[in-house]
């Protein structure tokens, strides 16, 4: 079984070769890699031709935005909907996957095969180790480090993703269901798209293990905070209401726009209620958004989240 490894670049000269040679010692040896650059003007395309050189041109593919799409989400979407593969993974540029991370997932992903079946949508992620520049760990677990949910309740992953991108591996049966998007400004990040898909199509699994250390450093566009911290805490309060609803409501115009693309292949009215729910939350009153907040479940992680919500949201 040969899986897609999707790679989105972008000027990653600094890390790229340590993520490069974590692929290529990988226990699980069937696996082809695409990487699309998105206009880099350091030395990251040189070095995806030298690993392609060493590795194949079958193993190894490059394509370069032209002109670029300005985003990772961007890219990443666009291999997603164009990626042919039956099973396929995302892949940032500067971490370092466990040497055993594509077998693992992949066993998860065939044990959930075999319970619904490969025409079912599905989706495998993993928490990670979290580490600083120099592979430092700062805490072994993202999820608790972060304080996030990993419960796959559709309520849960509506108002807040708990799924990190490069941990993912999805099925032929969801990468489907991408065909539909026609808007990729209504998506606030793929890995959240892909997340409340296969839980109202299908099913998604989580291995609480740790199967690739996440850098963190000046650069990063998507990072972890300490969640308990009062720095992040403190940091969370001063970005005030207007962010704090500003995201509140992006978060519910994604949900719009996947009830517009796929309301007509949701089958179980109860899902289908709570997506439009969630979607109209700021056409109502202040009042009836708390009563929804309570009566669906639109809870965010952690009591300081929960009173902010109260209050800001």
């Amino acid at each position: 079984m040969t899986v897609d490894i999707l790679m989105a670049t972008f000027n990653g000269e600094k890390y790229l070769n340590e993520q490069l040679t974590s692929l290529e010692h990988q226990t699980w040896s069937q696996w082809r890699l695409t990487v699309c650059d998105d206009g880099s003007s350091d030395r990251t395309v040189e070095i995806l031709e030298e690993f392609q050189r060493r590795m194949g041109k079958e193993k190894v593919r490059i394509i370069r935005n032209d002109p670029p799409t300005g985003s990772a989400k961007n890219n990443f979407i666009q291999m997603l909907k164009e990626c042919g593969g039956q099973y396929i993974m995302c892949c940032d540029q500067d971490d370092l996957w466990h040497t055993d991370k594509i077998k693992k997932t992949l066993g998860c992903m065939c044990r959930m095969e075999e319970k619904y079946g490969r025409q079912t949508p599905l989706m495998v992620h993993t928490d990670l180790r979290v580490v600083n520049e120099a592979l430092h760990e700062l805490h072994p677990g993202f999820h608790k480090y972060v304080d996030l949910f990993h419960d796959g309740r559709l309520s849960h992953e509506l108002i807040q993703n708990q799924v990190t991108g490069c941990t993912v591996m999805i099925n032929g049966a969801l990468r489907s269901y991408l065909d539909r998007i026609d808007d990729f400004d209504s998506i606030l990040m793929h890995d959240h798209w892909l997340a409340i898909t296969a839980i109202v199509f299908g099913k998604i699994g989580y291995l609480n293990v740790a199967t690739i250390d996440y850098r963190q450093h000046g650069d990063n566009s998507v990072g972890a905070a300490n969640a308990r911290s009062f720095s992040y805490l403190w940091k969370r309060f001063c970005r005030g209401k207007s962010d704090f609803r500003q995201d509140m409501k992006k978060s519910t115009e994604q949900c719009a726009y996947f009830c517009r693309i796929y309301a007509s292949c949701i089958e179980n009215k109860k899902m289908l209620q709570l997506l439009d729910e969630y979607a109209s939350l700021y056409a109502k009153t202040k009042m009836a958004r708390m009563t929804a907040f309570f009566r669906y479940g639109f809870w965010k992680k952690g009591w300081i989240r929960k009173i902010m919500q109260v209050i800001w949201g």
